[in-house]
């Protein structure tokens, strides 16, 4: 009886010195730091069709885009309309190319801003997307106004500390031949709003991310924090671009009985009028463009672009080059 109880003693010992030994040799499941929410290469953010002030819906995107991952909310949304939420997929490297739009005007309207960068982001990230819409033109294009600048911003989505890239839009330009000097009327590369011209008058452009001033009988170009001015004769006549913060709505023309004028592009663009005083509206971007106003019918005002920021490596940067409505293309490297 002795013996038994000795052996089975000795047993138990054993199975309990070999336990650890045993758990020793697993190893517990772990996911891959290189997994991926889905698969993603390369992507082009448009307007989605949309144009003036507003920007395009969710479903507005969904029918313009054909990628995989478009369908599931948690990866791309649009709860603000023209402001597009892109999810990241994975943590990594990517490069962000954005153009601003073109301002408002048949032949000579101020250019897009060309904005690129290289990024370091982690998956799950959310960022907001603006793509800029161009601006309009009224009156046989007496007046016009600004092109909404692009924007790709990381949250908290409102310190300079969230920017990635901004892309200025072009000024409002009427008429068949530029006054502006020195490409005044095309996005800027730099973080200030352009001046506008006018042979009456004319204001200046904002700077710090806010937004332009304005002149008479037309409103300026929004900026990253505030709204453009609007329109210096009077504000019933047609509003200053809305700051990203505020959902970079176009300025809106608010004299369509009288003569008529032109809404500010989507992207903070601001808006233009006619109606004896004519005048073109600024360009938006992280700050916003100023106006110009003509006594007359002649054509020689014109509104200035927008400013840019870019807070990425290797920057490469180019004044006024984007013709029509802006763009974002966002590369994973």
């Amino acid at each position: 009886m002795r013996i038994t109880l000795l052996l089975f003693f000795l047993s138990f010992i054993n199975a309990q010195i070999a336990l650890p030994t045993f758990h020793a040799v697993h190893t517990p499941h772990s996911t891959s730091s290189s997994s991926s929410l889905y698969e993603f290469t390369s992507h082009t953010f448009t307007n989605c069709g949309a144009t003036g002030r507003e920007g395009p819906t969710l479903a507005d995107c969904k029918s313009s885009y054909d990628v995989s991952w478009e369908d599931d909310t948690d990866l791309f949304n649009v709860q603000t309309q023209g402001i597009q939420e892109w999810t990241v997929p994975s943590s990594g490297t990517y490069t962000i190319e954005v153009w601003g739009a073109q301002g408002g005007g048949v032949s000579v309207a101020g250019l897009g801003a060309r904005i690129k960068g290289d990024f370091d982001l982690s998956q799950g990230d959310v960022i907001k997307i603006v793509v800029g819409q161009q601006g309009g033109a009224a009156g046989g294009n007496n007046t016009t106004s600004g092109g909404g600048g692009s924007f790709v911003i990381k949250s908290p989505y409102n310190s300079n500390g969230s920017i990635l890239v901004i892309a200025g839009g072009g000024g409002g330009s009427p008429g068949n031949s530029d006054y502006q000097a020195g490409g005044d009327d095309d996005g800027q590369t730099g973080t200030s709003g352009a001046r506008g011209y006018g042979a009456s008058s004319y204001s200046v452009g904002g700077s710090d991310g806010n937004g332009g001033s304005s002149s008479r009988r037309a409103a300026a170009g929004g900026g990253f924090f505030t709204d453009g001015a609007d329109n210096g004769q009077s504000a019933i006549y047609g509003t200053g671009g809305e700051a990203f913060v505020n959902g970079a709505k176009g300025g809106e023309d608010l004299y369509k009985s009288s003569g008529g004028g032109a809404d500010g592009g989507f992207g903070a663009g601001g808006s233009g009028m006619v109606s004896g005083l004519r005048g073109s509206g600024g360009g938006g971007g992280y700050s916003g463009g100023g106006t110009g106003t003509q006594h007359s019918n002649n054509s020689n005002h014109q509104g200035g672009g927008g400013g840019s920021y870019n807070s990425g490596s290797n920057p490469s940067n180019s004044v006024g080059v984007r013709e029509d409505h802006g763009q974002v293309i966002i590369t994973k490297n």
